[in-house]
């Protein structure tokens, strides 16, 4: 009697176990039905995405209005603290070149904050992850109204670095590719000096 029951226990036992390395199989083949976690963000890098929020939540706003000059100048002249002085510098010589050509283009033709021409009126800073002391971090185009069509990936990446305690924006890169910011405000940069020395006097 003991020795009987004794073979169902263990033949229940062997059922139930084979049902759950099927179940654990199957949630491995189909990684959609069971997907990993995300590994938890160090306090760095929550406190970089934390601060990148901030800005575009007030930034943001501010693309949406009608203005005379790019939306970007106003973040120049009133969050200028939240860019490295390499960046604010290569911006402002930027800003003040288109102003002074009396409408032709001889500056950024997008948002440099956003990487668009065309920006949603919501944006998420998402999966900021910290390296060599270089935060990376992705500008995710959020707005339920946007008309745009949406992309696997973020607009823009936004890279910061820790100055005095804080968060300062050094550098951006986009999705649609070419140089990163800070090389495309070189390039214009000296085209405007090719054109000035070429120009007749």
């Amino acid at each position: 009697m003991w020795r009987g029951s004794s073979r169902r226990v263990i033949m229940v036992f062997r059922g139930t176990l084979v049902m759950k390395c099927s179940a654990l199989c199957l949630c491995l083949l189909c990684f959609g039905l069971c997907p990993a976690q995300a590994a938890p963000q160090s306090p760095e890098s929550s406190s970089c995405q934390r601060f990148a929020q901030q800005f575009y939540d007030w930034y943001v706003p501010f693309t949406q209005k009608r203005f005379h000059f790019p939306a970007s100048d106003i973040a120049l002249r009133r969050k200028a603290v939240v860019f490295s002085p390499q960046l604010l510098r290569a911006l402002r010589i930027d800003s003040e070149a288109q102003a002074r050509a009396k409408g032709e283009l001889v500056g950024l033709d997008f948002d440099p904050f956003l990487g668009s021409q065309d920006p949603a009126d919501l944006y998420e800073a998402r999966q900021a992850t910290v390296k060599n002391g270089t935060c990376s971090g992705g500008v995710w185009r959020a707005s339920r109204t946007d008309t745009a069509g949406k992309m696997d990936r973020p607009e823009a990446v936004a890279e910061l670095k820790q100055q005095n305690g804080g968060w300062q924006f050094v550098d951006f890169t986009y999705s649609v590719g070419g140089p990163d910011l800070l090389h495309q405000l070189a390039n214009l940069r000296r085209e405007r000096r090719k054109y000035a020395a070429t120009a007749p006097r």
